[in-house]
């Protein structure tokens, strides 16, 4: 499956960025095989759908599928898939490495970097994956960690480089290299789709504050493409997307009925 789009919406909380999300990719699903994604630790996919959504992918309608990603489970996945992979390579410091993974599962960017080794592979097998980020700071981590991360591995390169020169010198086959570069190629991989397919909706109220943190976020992600949404929009005027104010939009019947289009018209465009 090629990917078309990846689609962040964040903001403030109590925005609806959530609301939008759901709104956005069932109108998405229309069109082609699409992917609801929350990485809010405040889940609420599941109470604006009326649905049961868990950890694993779940059909709700002819293509569109959900998840509410449980940190704590994403972040033990992930450091079993490294310490699996080191243990294969070092297995004469598997006790060190054990030890290790206690600290990796507690360090600043462990749950970011989980978010995003999984995302990639989320991204293979759907044309559009909407993802209903964390409020703006945790949200603005995600992509920071994303860069932070490329120029850690590419540290990790030059030390295996030079580690590899040694255990040849010394007649020793060395695979540290090879992994590494596999992971650095994840990360690259992830970051082209950033560059080239994904868009951010910063979702703001006409409220001074949510407003602020929205225009915050295309300030930090100039790099990207950053609409500002207007949402439960009455009167104030000015350069955004703007989602006028429904009654209680709960349900996919009533998420049917959210005026979206311009969104949706940047997604599949823009």
């Amino acid at each position: 499956m090629l990917l078309k789009r990846l689609v962040f919406f964040g903001g403030k909380g109590g925005v609806g960025k959530s609301t939008l999300s759901c709104a956005v990719a069932l109108r998405l699903s229309k069109e082609d095989k699409s992917l609801l994604v929350s990485i809010d630790p405040a889940h609420s996919l599941s109470g604006i759908l009326g649905l049961p959504i868990g950890h694993e992918v779940k059909k709700i309608r002819e293509n569109l599928h959900a998840l509410e990603l449980s940190a704590e489970r994403l972040v033990e996945e992930y450091t079993e898939r490294v310490l699996r992979s080191l243990e294969d390579l070092l297995p004469h410091v598997r006790s060190g490495l054990k030890e290790y993974a206690k600290y990796l599962k507690h360090s600043p960017t462990a749950l970011e970097t989980a978010i995003l080794d999984h995302l990639l592979d989320l991204c293979q097998d759907y044309a559009y994956v909407i993802v209903d980020s964390a409020p703006t700071g945790q949200m603005l981590r995600l992509f920071e960690t994303a860069h932070m991360v490329k120029g850690w591995f590419d540290f990790l390169t030059r030390l295996a480089k030079e580690r590899e020169k040694v255990q040849a010198f010394m007649g020793k086959k060395d695979s540290l290299l090879s992994l590494i570069e596999e992971r650095k190629s994840r990360v690259e991989r992830l970051l082209n789709i950033l560059k080239e397919k994904s868009l951010v909706f910063a979702v703001a109220n006409e409220e001074p504050l949510s407003l602020e943190e929205a225009q915050e976020i295309k300030r930090s992600l100039r790099d990207m493409k950053v609409y500002i949404v207007l949402n439960r929009w009455r009167s104030m005027e000015g350069d955004f997307i703007k989602v006028q104010e429904a009654e209680r939009p709960y349900g996919i019947e009533a998420l049917e009925s959210l005026r979206v289009e311009e969104i949706v018209g940047f997604v599949k465009g823009g």
